[in-house]
């Protein structure tokens, strides 16, 4: 009896969630191009994230720029923060992170299908002087975060720049 209620609760609570329209960050997401070149210094942040959530969406990556249909160069990144409020002791008590790349896009022939533009986000996080090891994991939990919301629309970006090609394409022939 107990079991069947638990796999009931447990049915309803996925359906409802399914009805509603929610899905996982990431989900169902496709590209408007096939194939991609990420370019970006060794040192970056954002570009295996880059390339496995672009692979995980349907698009190949190209050997060579001159083959992909998109080419997104991660210019420069940023990883900053800040103090954003302090306590009657003068003691931070929140954080400001805040987390972005430069990218520009070209189609593989060089052509600019964008400008180079910042992708930021930012968020805050208090700060528990009790917890030491805590603040240093929520960090580390914060960045990760915003690392993954920065990719997450870097390839809405390059979809949005991609759909945008294919339609003035289609309107000039």
């Amino acid at each position: 009896m107990r079991n069947g209620l638990r796999l009931g609760i447990l049915l309803s609570s996925v359906m409802v969630a399914a009805g509603c329209g929610f899905k996982l960050r990431g989900y169902g997401v496709e590209t408007a191009f096939s194939d991609f070149f990420v370019v970006a210094s060794s040192s970056s942040i954002f570009q295996a994230d880059l390339r496995q959530v672009l692979r995980t969406a349907g698009a190949a990556e190209s050997a060579s720029r001159s083959d992909a249909d998109v080419v997104i160069e991660i210019l420069d990144e940023r990883n900053q923060q800040r103090a954003a409020s302090t306590t009657g002791n003068a003691r931070v008590a929140e954080y400001e992170l805040e987390v972005g790349a430069l990218i520009g896009i070209q189609d593989g022939n060089g052509t600019v299908l964008a400008a180079p533009q910042w992708v930021n986000r930012i968020r805050v996080y208090r700060i528990d002087r009790d917890n030491l090891t805590g603040n240093s994991q929520e960090q580390t939990l914060v960045e990760r975060e915003l690392r993954a919301d920065v990719v997450q629309a870097v390839l809405r970006t390059v979809n949005a720049v991609s759909r945008n090609r294919v339609v003035n394409a289609g309107n000039a022939g």
